[in-house]
């Protein structure tokens, strides 16, 4: 982790996905779907011990990680992984907001407002993330940030693309 500076920080991602946004919109919204791909699918060294999701406007989601890498490159990353999220605005297959705040051994290190946008596009979905981010003490900053959604859209991607084994 690293410091970041005291003020607000943003990125977007931008993905054309070769699905329908209908088949995105439920990838996001159903419980066991987001699950799948959001919070079971993060690699070596990660386990799952909690999350919940309860999609309306003023619903929440939560999230439980364990880390245990033994990578000594990953040291500051050990330990209990929390997020806590409320959806704020819910534009049915179209648009959603929420703000979320992660956490790592009891400490917050991060505050963030998020935006997911679905616009149909040839034959799938251009989804368009957008996040600002203040970082608390220690954090992994935007860079980090960007990687971690980075992986969970590729995991979206893969979860709505390819058939299950």
């Amino acid at each position: 982790m690293t410091t970041t500076a005291h003020h607000h920080q943003s990125f977007t991602l931008t993905r054309d996905i070769a699905a329908a946004p209908d088949t995105l919109w439920r990838a996001w919204s159903d419980p066991a779907l987001k699950r799948a791909w959001f919070a079971d699918n993060d690699g070596p060294g990660w386990e799952t011990l909690d999350h919940t999701l309860d999609f309306r406007e003023g619903g929440t989601e939560t999230g439980r990680f364990l880390h245990t890498s033994d990578d000594p490159a990953m040291a500051t990353f050990r330990g209990e992984h929390r997020n806590a999220t409320t959806y704020l605005v819910i534009e049915d297959r179209a648009r959603i907001v929420f703000a979320y705040t992660m956490s790592i051994n009891g400490r917050v290190h991060s505050a963030s407002l998020a935006t997911v946008t679905f616009e149909q596009s040839g034959k799938g979905t251009r989804l368009t993330f957008t996040e600002t981010l203040q970082g608390i003490g220690q954090t992994d900053g935007p860079e980090g940030r960007k990687h971690g959604w980075t992986a969970l859209l590729n995991n979206l991607e893969q979860s709505v693309t390819q058939p299950a084994h």
